[in-house]
């Protein structure tokens, strides 16, 4: 039997957590939540974590600083951002600060999977430049 991965989930929405450890459970995933940019680099720091999954929104400090300062903890952990307010940051500025996948709420499930299942399976250093924008985001913004 494979090994059960560990993917740490920031979001400040008990719901969003919720929905995620539903769906990372059906991806035989262990999830780590968080709701702070601290409590994430606590657990990065002193759990084993195969993917982060951050909401660029959150309390007292940015996704964006969170997943920067995980990369600088784990240089090769893959990183998954998503968010509600696209306006907040620009897709190529997420890309050049080291993201490997990027999703607008609501999220589009079988994308969300397939970006998943790649970081998971693949190391970072591969997921990187796989870099990758749900199509209906595009249409969300129009």
């Amino acid at each position: 039997m494979p090994q059960r991965r560990t993917v740490l989930v920031v979001d400040d929405d008990p719901n969003i957590l919720s929905a995620f450890d539903d769906f990372l459970r059906r991806e035989h995933c262990d999830m780590i939540a968080a709701t702070s940019a601290e409590e994430a680099v606590e657990k990065i720091r002193g759990s084993e974590i195969d993917l982060l999954i951050t909401d660029i929104r959150l309390r007292h400090q940015s996704g964006v600083t969170l997943f920067m300062e995980a990369k600088a903890i784990r240089p090769r952990l893959p990183v998954i951002v998503i968010t509600g307010y696209p306006d907040l940051i620009s897709e190529k500025d997420l890309k050049a600060f080291g993201a490997d996948y990027f999703f607008l709420k609501p999220l589009e499930l079988n994308k969300l999977r397939e970006a998943v299942r790649r970081c998971l399976r693949l190391n970072a250093r591969s997921c990187r430049g796989l870099f990758r924008r749900s199509k209906r985001s595009v249409i969300n913004r129009i």
